[in-house]
C-alpha cells in the first residue's frame, strides 16, 4: 500500500512509534501533559516556602492552615494559567500529603475509581481529557455562524461546555457531543438537563463510531496520535463543503484552509480543514 499524509496506510491504524513525525507530535503531547503538573508543583512550592518563612507569625495551624495553603496554591495556579479543573486538586493536595498515614485504604481505592471513570478512554483512544476554554468556545461559535453550520458535533465532548455554548449561541444549530468517559458523560448530561437547551444533545459513543456525514461542522480536541486516522475518517464520511476543526493539533502533512489564533492565555490555535 502507498503512503498517505506522510504515513503508510496500515501504519495510520497502528500509530507507529518509529515515525519521525509521530515522535515529534508525541513528544509535544507529553510536554503539554507535564506543563500543568509543573505549574501545580510550582504553586504548591511557592506557598509552602511562604508558610515556612512566616510560620512563627501565623496564628493557626493544622487542617485550617493546610486548607489555606491549598486555596493560595489554587489562586497562584490560576494566575499561572491552570484551568478550573485543577482547583480542587490544588486545595486538597496539602491535606492529602499531610494526612497520608491516616487516610484509609478505601479512600485511595475510591480516588482511583473516580479517576478511572474520568479518564476511561485516555489509553484506548489515545485521547486525554482536554477541556476547551471559554475563549475557544466563543471562537467556535463565530466559526459556526460564519460557515452557516446547522449541525455541529464535538468528538470527545468532555463536560459539554462547547456543545452547550454553541447551542445557546444559536437556537437553530443542532449541537451534539460524543463522549465515552462515564463520569464526564454523566456530568455533561446533568448540565444539559439544567440548561434546558432543546438543540443540545450528548450521546455515549466512541468518537470512531460517530457518523460524521450528519454534521456541517466537526470539532475535536484530541492529541497528536489519532489525528491522521481521524482525518481519514473525516475525509471518508463528511460531505463536500463541510468543516473539520482541530484544536491545537494539526493533521500531519495536510495544509489547513485556515488557522485561527484564539488569543487566549493558552495560545490556542484552531486548524480548519474544508472537506
Amino acid at each position: 500500500m502507498g503512503t498517505l499524509y506522510g504515513f503508510n496506510a496500515p501504519d495510520i491504524l497502528r500509530f507507529p512509534g518509529d515515525s519521525p513525525c509521530f515522535k515529534a507530535v508525541f513528544m509535544n503531547s507529553i510536554r503539554r501533559q507535564l506543563i500543568p503538573w509543573a505549574k501545580v508543583l510550582l504553586s504548591q512550592a511557592l506557598v509552602l516556602a511562604l508558610v515556612l518563612s512566616l510560620r512563627d507569625d501565623i496564628p493557626f495551624a493544622g487542617p485550617l492552615l493546610l486548607l489555606c495553603q491549598g486555596l493560595a496554591a489554587a489562586l497562584i495556579g490560576r494566575v499561572l494559567g491552570l484551568s478550573s479543573f485543577w482547583i480542587p486538586i490544588q486545595i486538597l493536595l496539602p491535606l492529602a500529603a499531610a494526612y497520608n498515614a491516616v487516610v484509609p485504604a478505601w479512600a485511595y481505592l475510591a480516588a482511583f475509581a473516580v479517576c478511572a471513570l474520568i479518564y476511561w478512554n485516555s489509553a484506548s483512544e489515545q485521547v486525554p481529557l482536554y477541556l476547551t476554554n471559554r475563549r475557544t468556545e466563543q471562537a467556535l461559535a463565530k466559526l459556526a455562524a460564519e460557515y452557516k453550520a446547522r449541525s455541529f458535533v464535538d468528538l470527545g465532548s468532555g463536560l459539554g461546555g462547547v456543545v452547550l455554548h454553541l447551542a445557546a449561541s444559536d437556537p437553530a444549530l443542532k449541537a451534539r457531543g460524543v463522549e465515552t468517559a462515564p463520569l464526564v458523560f454523566l456530568a455533561s448530561r446533568i448540565r444539559q438537563t439544567l440548561s434546558r437547551l432543546p438543540n443540545a444533545a450528548f450521546v455515549y459513543r466512541s468518537i470512531w463510531d460517530e457518523d460524521l456525514s450528519a454534521h456541517d461542522m466537526v470539532y475535536c480536541f484530541l492529541s497528536p496520535a489519532p489525528m491522521p486516522r481521524m482525518y481519514l475518517k473525516a475525509k471518508a464520511e463528511m460531505r463536500p463543503g463541510t468543516l473539520f476543526v482541530s484544536n491545537s493539533f494539526a493533521v500531519p502533512d495536510v495544509e489547513p484552509e485556515r488557522v485561527v489564533d484564539v488569543g487566549d492565555g493558552r495560545k490556542t490555535r484552531l486548524y480548519l480543514y474544508r472537506m
